[in-house]
């Protein structure tokens, strides 16, 4: 009398308590790679992936491939002088080759992350170009461009070779010369026992020659 009346749980309540939080959720064994568990029946396809029934599966005989976002029909836009890139779980966009992010960064999201701007190759690289030849950039690339007197090489692109000027058929000196040709350019030589007639212009191609009894060629048009 006059005490406090205590409550005691009974048995088959306290079993059913320690059941409760003692079983753990039944969970499928046999969900493939890349899932995880949802119960006994069912997998769900980590990020990124997807089964040819669906995020949720219930076939063992499904599995959870790469979801490539670059790919039609929802194709990630990354937007001009850019491209997607699908990866393992994702996808990155990069800009094409010639161009860069302002930033520096090697990757972006989204078209609307999109700073891609020409790389001036030119500037970057001070020996892109080899000997003979100058670089210029262009929007997404370069050229390298030869000097008066030489030629590109047409098995390598940045290599410029020397333009001999003097072949037959095409020989630019007067006939009462010789042409000599030299790296770059050429001259035209008087023939052995010619000289030079006085008051000719000094440019190679209007030098004539007179022999020693005062004779010489007309200069061709």
């Amino acid at each position: 009398p006059g005490g406090r009346a205590v409550f005691f749980p009974s048995l088959s309540l306290l079993t059913m308590v320690s059941v409760a939080t003692s079983v753990p959720t039944a969970c499928a064994r046999w969900c493939p790679p890349n899932s995880s568990c949802v119960n006994s029946t069912a997998c769900r396809c980590l990020p990124g992936f997807s089964a040819s029934s669906g995020e949720v599966f219930t076939s063992p005989s499904d599995s959870c491939d790469d979801i490539n976002e670059c790919a039609p029909p929802a194709a990630v836009s990354c937007g001009k002088n850019a491209e997607c890139l699908n990866t393992d779980r994702g996808y990155h966009c990069i800009c094409t080759p010639g161009y860069e992010l302002a930033s520096g960064a090697p990757t972006f999201r989204n078209e609307s992350e999109n700073t891609c701007q020409d790389v001036d190759e030119c500037q970057q690289k001070l020996r892109i170009c080899k000997s003979h030849s100058i670089c210029i950039n262009t929007q997404g690339s370069y050229i390298c461009q030869c000097l008066p007197g030489f030629k590109l090489n047409p098995r390598d692109p940045k290599l410029c070779t020397d333009v001999n000027e003097c072949t037959p058929g095409s020989n630019p000196c007067h006939n009462s010369t010789h042409c000599f040709n030299l790296v770059g350019r050429y001259e035209c030589r008087c023939r052995p026992g010619w000289k030079p007639i006085p008051g000719d212009p000094s440019s190679p191609k209007d030098i004539v020659c007179e022999g020693s009894n005062g004779t010489h060629t007309i200069q061709a048009e």
